[in-house]
C-alpha cells in the first residue's frame, strides 16, 4: 500500500470484528511472501495438480496441529477463561466448555494418526507443514492461464503469456506486453506483495532453471549467481528421481533451456533495479491496461522466481506422477514421480525464504509442538510469556545445575554461527517488538539481552566453531543426531540438532528465565560471481541482502 498509495487495487481494507483478530491481522505484515505458479503454458499439467495437493497437505497439516484452540482443559465450573495466573488462555476470544474441549482433542488425535497412517506425515513433518502456514504467505495461482488450461493450450488465445512481461522486449514493442488476463493478474500480484521467493511451473523438458534468461546478458551471470545455484541444487536434491527420470539438471536459463524477451523469470528478478530493461505497456487487449501498472518501485521485483520443467511430456503418464502415501521423503523409487517430487521442492521454496530458530526441548523432553497455527507469537503484547513454551525444571545445586537446551536451524544453507541466550525474563521489556513498527526484536529488547542475558555455545559442533549446516545443505544437515535411534532426526538425518547447558544453580526457586536460540546463516551469499552482468553489481535481490546486510530495508 505505501509503495503504490495511488493505485486502489493494493489499497483494500479488511475490517475485524475483535482486537485479537486485528493483531493477527497485523502479525501478517511481517511474515515473508512466496509465489507459485502452476500453470503460465495452459498445456503443461504437472505444476497446477502438484500445487492442488501440496496445499491440501499444508491445509489439512495446519488444521490438524490448531486443535486443540487453547492450552489448558476447562476445569469442571465452565471458569475456562484463565489460568493461574488469571491470564486469558484462550485464542481469537473463543471460549471453550469442557465437552467442546474433549470433542477438538479428540479430533486432533484422530487427524493426527490419520496424516501418519494414510500419509505418511508423521508428526515433525506434520508440525513442519503447520510452520510454514504459519510463518509464511504464499500466494498459490494454479492456473495463471486460465483459458489455456481450460482448452489444453499453451497459449492464452493466441497469446504466449511468458512473452508478456516488460522486460528486456525490443524497442518501439510496448504494445506487445501485459497482452493476456494471466500476465496482467500476476502483475497485480506482485505489486501488491513483496515476494522474496517464488517457482514456475513448466513442461517440455526437466531442468530448473534461474537468472539470467534474457539476451541482454546472454553468457553472463545475475547477480547473487551463487544463493541461486545452492538453492536450485537442494530443489534438486530432495525432489530427487526415479525410473527413467534422473534428479533435475540446473543453471541459468540461458544455458540449460533459451532466453527469452518478455519473461516472467527476469521480469520478477530485475524489474525494480534494472529500469533500463523495463518499459511500460501499452496494450490495447481487453480494453488496454493502464501503463502506470508497470512502473515499479526499488523493491517490488527482486526475487528468485525460478522456471521448473517439470516433465519430457507436457502431460505424463499417470503411473509416472508418484505416490500420495510419503510424498515428502526424498527418494529415487516408482513412489516418487512428477507430482510428489514438485510437492517437495514447492514446500523447500516455501521454507528457504526465511531462516530462523526452533528450541527443540529442556533436559530429555522434546516439545510436542512447533508453531502452533492461529497463535501469533511475535506481535500480540500479552503473548510472550503467556504462550511462549514453558517447563519447570530443578533449581539444583552445584553438582547438577547445568540443564540442557535443544535447537535446531532452519530455512538456510549454511549455518555460521549459532547459540544460546538465556537471562530473567523479569529483565525483558513487557513487549518484545517495537511498539510502533512491530518490528521484533525491539532495540531495547536485544540491548538487555547484550547486556544482562549470558552466551552459551553449542557443546556438540567440532572444530571450535558454533555454526554448521542445515537439512538443506550439499553435504546434509550438521550436527545430525546419531544413527540408530528411533527418533525422526536420527531414522531421516532431517534438521541438524544442536546442544547446548545453562547454569540454572544460582538462580533461585521459581525464577521465570527466558531461553533463545539465535543464529547467522548464508554469508556466503554475499559473494559475487566474476563474470556478473551488470558488471559491478553486488547482491540484488531481498532475499540475499535480508541474510548479508544487517541494514537492509525494503517496503
Amino acid at each position: 500500500k505505501e509503495a503504490y498509495p495511488n493505485d486502489p487495487d493494493v489499497q483494500l481494507d479488511v475490517n475485524f470484528q475483535t482486537s485479537s483478530q486485528q493483531q493477527q491481522q497485523e502479525g501478517w505484515k511481517f511474515v515473508p511472501d512466496v509465489f507459485l505458479s502452476g500453470s503460465v503454458h495452459g498445456n503443461e499439467r504437472v505444476g497446477p495438480t502438484s500445487l492442488v495437493e501440496m496445499s491440501e497437505l499444508l491445509l489439512e497439516s495446519a488444521a490438524c496441529e490448531s486443535l486443540p484452540r487453547m492450552k489448558f482443559r476447562p476445569s469442571d465450573s465452565n471458569d475456562n477463561d484463565d489460568d493461574a495466573s488469571g491470564q486469558d488462555t484462550t485464542n481469537d476470544a473463543v471460549k471453550f466448555t469442557q465437552e467442546q474441549w474433549e470433542q477438538e482433542l479428540s479430533t486432533a488425535q484422530t487427524c493426527r494418526q490419520s496424516l501418519t497412517t494414510n500419509k505418511g506425515i508423521p508428526s515433525p513433518l506434520r508440525q513442519w507443514l503447520a510452520r510454514l502456514v504459519t510463518t509464511r504467505r504464499t500466494i498459490i495461482i494454479p492456473t495463471a492461464n486460465a483459458l489455456g488450461y481450460s482448452r489444453n493450450k499453451r497459449e492464452e488465445g493466441s497469446i504466449d503469456p511468458n512473452r508478456d512481461f516488460p522486460f528486456d522486449i525490443e524497442q518501439y514493442h510496448e504494445s506487445e506486453c501485459m497482452q493476456t488476463i494471466a500476465g496482467r493478474s500476476i502483475n497485480e500480484l506482485w505489486r501488491s506483495h513483496l515476494f522474496q521467493i517464488g517457482l514456475t511451473f513448466h513442461g517440455g523438458m526437466e531442468v530448473i532453471g534461474y537468472e539470467w534468461g534474457a539476451p541482454t546478458y546472454l553468457n553472463l551471470d545475475a547477480p547473487d549467481a551463487l544463493a541461486q545455484d545452492q538453492i536450485a541444487h537442494a530443489y534438486s536434491r530432495y525432489s530427487n528421481g526415479f525410473p527413467g527420470h534422473v534428479p533435475y539438471d540446473f543453471g541459468t536459463m540461458n544455458d540449460k533451456v533459451y532466453y527469452v524477451r518478455g519473461g516472467m523469470e527476469d521480469w520478477a528478478f530485475a524489474g525494480s533495479w534494472d529500469p533500463d530493461r523495463v518499459v511500460q505497456c501499452t496494450p490495447t487487449t481487453y480494453g488496454g491496461y493502464p501503463p502506470e501498472k508497470t512502473v515499479y518501485n526499488n523493491s517490488t521485483l527482486r526475487a528468485f522466481n525460478m522456471l521448473i520443467e517439470t516433465s519430457d511430456k507436457k502431460e505424463p503418464l499417470r503411473e509416472d506422477l508418484g505416490s500420495r502415501h510419503d510424498p515428502l521423503i526424498s527418494t529415487n523409487g516408482r513412489e516418487n514421480g512428477h507430482v510428489a517430487r514438485n510437492i517437495r521442492l514447492a514446500l523447500l521454496a516455501m521454507d528457504v525464504v526465511e531462516p530462523y530458530v526452533s528450541i527443540r526441548g529442556v533436559e530429555e523432553l522434546m516439545f510436542e509442538d512447533d508453531v502452533i497455527p492461529t497463535m501469533n507469537l511475535k506481535r500480540s503484547p500479552t503473548s510472550y510469556y503467556d504462550d511462549a513454551k514453558l517447563v519447570w525444571v530443578p533449581g539444583g545445586d552445584k553438582k547438577s545445575s547445568m540443564r540442557k537446551i535443544t535447537w535446531t536451524v532452519g530455512g538456510a544453507m549454511t549455518i555460521d554461527g549459532t547459540e544460546i541466550v538465556y537471562g530473567l525474563w523479569d529483565d525483558l521489556p513487557t513487549q518484545l517488538a517495537e511498539s510502533t513498527s512491530g518490528f521484533y526484536p525491539s532495540i531495547e529488547t536485544r540491548n538487555v539481552i547484550d547486556t544482562k542475558f549470558q552466551v552459551v555455545q553449542p557443546s556438540n559442533v567440532e572444530g571450535g566453531t558454533s555454526g554448521g549446516r542445515s537439512r538443506w545443505h550439499a553435504d546434509g544437515a550438521y550436527p545430525a543426531e546419531p544413527e540408530g535411534g528411533d527418533t525422526y532426526e536420527q531414522i531421516y538425518n532431517y534438521d541438524p540438532v544442536f546442544k547446548a547447558f545453562i547454569d540454572t544453580g544460582k538462580m533461585p526457586p521459581g525464577t521465570a528465565i527466558a531461553v533463545f536460540a539465535r543464529a547467522k546463516v548464508d554469508k556466503d551469499w554475499a559473494t559475487s560471481a566474476a563474470n556478473v552482468g551488470p558488471a559491478g553489481l553486488g547482491p540484488a535481490s531481498h532475499i540475499v541482502n535480508a541474510r548479508t546486510n544487517p541494514s537492509y530495508f525494503a517496503s
